[in-house]
C-alpha cells in the first residue's frame, strides 16, 4: 500500500484484535501530521459534510489524497476513505431534510420538526428512493473511491445511525419515539424492522462496491477488518429508555446487524448507556465494545474506567481505548493485552514514534 508500506504485516494484528486475541505486542494506532511545513493544495475539509455534498466527487477525493500525503500513519493505522455526511444521513437517505452544522465542522442534522413518520399504519416512506441525491452522492463517492484506490487506501461505508437513532428522526425528536415504545411497542417493533431492511441494503450497496476491489472493510471508526463485512453498531439515544424496554423493544434491531456482520463492534456512547452493557456482553457474536465517556469526562484519567474495561475483558469482548500520552504506561500495567487496541492522535511524527517505541512499535 502506497501510504502503508508495511501493510501486509499489520494484518495478523488486526485478527488478533478482532478474535480477542493478542500477538507479541498489544493493538496500537497512531496518527499524526507528517511535514508542518507541507502546503496543502486545498483550503477545505474533505471530511466536513457541507463539503461533501457541495464539491464534485473528484475534488473530495482529490482533498483527501492530499491530506493523507501528508499524515503520519503508525502502528496500525490504515490511510482510508469514507463519505462523511454526517450523523444523521442515514435518515436523509429516507428523504428526511438535512440540515449541515455551521458551528461544527463534520455534523449534519435532521430537521426534528420534519415529522416523516407520521403513522406507524403505514410504514411506506421507511425505504430508499434511488433518485435520493444523498443517496445518489454515497454510491458514487464510494465507486469513484474505490477506482481511484489500487491499493493506495481503504474504502469505507457511510456513518449509519440506523435503528432507534434513525426511529427518533422521523418521529419529531426522541421524546415522541420514547412515548411510542410505551404506547405502541408492536407499531415500533414492526418500523425497526424495516429500518434494519434499509440499514442492510445501504451496507449491502457498499460491499457490492469494494468486495472484489479491496482487502476487507472499514468504516468512521478508525478500525479495518482484513476479511468480510464489518461495522460499529449503535444506538445512541437507547439510553433514555430503560434496560428492559432496551431489550424488549430495541434489542432486536441491534441483533440482527450483529447477526448480517461478520465482525462487530458496539458503539457505547456515554455514561447513560452503560445500563445496556450486561444485555451486549451476552451477545455472543459481538466482537468488541467502543466506549466513549463523553466530553464532560474528558478532564479525568482514563484510570476511572478501568473496572468498566475489565468488566468487557471479563467478557472475552476487545476493548478499544483512547488514553492521553502520560496514561499509555496506566493501560499496559491495568488491562489485559488481549483484545487491546489502544488509539491516539499526536501532534508530530516525531512525537508519534517516541511514543510507537514506548509501546513496542
Amino acid at each position: 500500500m502506497e501510504y502503508k508500506k508495511n501493510f501486509e504485516e499489520i494484518i495478523p494484528y488486526y485478527e488478533a484484535f478482532w478474535n480477542c486475541e493478542i500477538l507479541n505486542k498489544p493493538a496500537f494506532l497512531i496518527t499524526a501530521p507528517g511535514n508542518k511545513h507541507y502546503q496543502y493544495k486545498f483550503n477545505w475539509s474533505c471530511w466536513d459534510p457541507k463539503n461533501v455534498f457541495n464539491y464534485s466527487s473528484e475534488q473530495i477525493l482529490d482533498a483527501f489524497e492530499d491530506s493523507i500525503n501528508n499524515t503520519f500513519f503508525g502502528g496500525l493505522a490504515i490511510p482510508f476513505f469514507w463519505p462523511n455526511f454526517g450523523p444523521d444521513v442515514f435518515s436523509g437517505f429516507l428523504g428526511t431534510p438535512i440540515k449541515f452544522s455551521e458551528d461544527s465542522q463534520g455534523t449534519s442534522w435532521i430537521d426534528w420538526s420534519f415529522n416523516a413518520l407520521k403513522s406507524y399504519d403505514d410504514l411506506s416512506c421507511l425505504s430508499i428512493k434511488e433518485e435520493n441525491p444523498f443517496y445518489k452522492k454515497n454510491i458514487e463517492l464510494i465507486k469513484m473511491a474505490v477506482e481511484r484506490a489500487h491499493g493506495k487506501f481503504i474504502v469505507g461505508a457511510t456513518d449509519l445511525h440506523g435503528g432507534f437513532d434513525s426511529l427518533s428522526v422521523l418521529r419529531n425528536g426522541p421524546d415522541k419515539a420514547c412515548l411510542d415504545v410505551i404506547e405502541n411497542a408492536d407499531g415500533v417493533k414492526s418500523a425497526m424492522r424495516k429500518l434494519f431492511d434499509v440499514w442492510k441494503k445501504i451496507y449491502d450497496d457498499y460491499y457490492d462496491i469494494v468486495k472484489d476491489k479491496q482487502k476487507g472493510t472499514t468504516s468512521w471508526i478508525n478500525i479495518w477488518n482484513p476479511s468480510g463485512k464489518m461495522y460499529p453498531v449503535q444506538s445512541d439515544l437507547s439510553c433514555l429508555v430503560s434496560s428492559s424496554t432496551y431489550k424488549e423493544s430495541l434489542l432486536e434491531e441491534i441483533l440482527s446487524e450483529i447477526e448480517y456482520l461478520d465482525y462487530s463492534i458496539y458503539h457505547l456512547d456515554g455514561v447513560e448507556a452503560l445500563q445496556h452493557l450486561d444485555i451486549l456482553l451476552d451477545i455472543s457474536r459481538l466482537n468488541a465494545i467502543q466506549w466513549v465517556r463523553g466530553a464532560r469526562f474528558d478532564s479525568e484519567s482514563i484510570e476511572k474506567w478501568f473496572p468498566l474495561y475489565k468488566k468487557i475483558q471479563e467478557k472475552k469482548k476487545s476493548i478499544v481505548v483512547y488514553p492521553k500520552i502520560n496514561e499509555i504506561d496506566l493501560v499496559l500495567k491495568n488491562l489485559k493485552p488481549e483484545g487491546l487496541f489502544i488509539q491516539m492522535h499526536v501532534s508530530s511524527e516525531e512525537e508519534a514514534k517516541q511514543i510507537m517505541k514506548k509501546v513496542g512499535w
